[in-house]
């Protein structure tokens, strides 16, 4: 039986396909994964834009995942989306983890 230390590689070369994947998309910006408090796991911005979409971004996650359940009780926010003028962002939540997504909206 493989240990917890023998997976993390595979969990991190997935991490890392799912991040280059993404990033190579035409349009996307900005790729990063963080835990669910906002630390930073792997991204493709920069060091200070990374703590910034950490920080602000996990705070709203948890925000919006609060207005969810008391909507809801017995559902869950699992996507987050927001739109401005020159940005998209797409926030994909999950139990631990936080993708975000990064990029230039498309033109109608």
């Amino acid at each position: 039986m493989a240990t917890r230390s023998e997976k993390a590689p595979n969990h991190q070369i997935d991490v890392d396909e799912t991040v280059n994947r993404l990033g190579a998309k035409k349009g996307v910006e900005s790729v990063t994964v963080l835990t669910r408090d906002g630390r930073v796991i792997r991204t493709t911005a920069t060091a200070e834009q990374s703590e910034v979409q950490g920080k602000l971004l996990s705070k709203l996650a948890r925000d919006a995942a609060d207005i969810v359940e008391e909507l809801e009780s017995e559902d869950e926010l699992s996507f987050l989306r927001i739109r401005t003028k020159r940005h998209e962002i797409m926030v994909a939540l999950d139990h631990n983890y936080l993708l975000v997504v990064v990029q230039s909206p498309q033109k109608d």
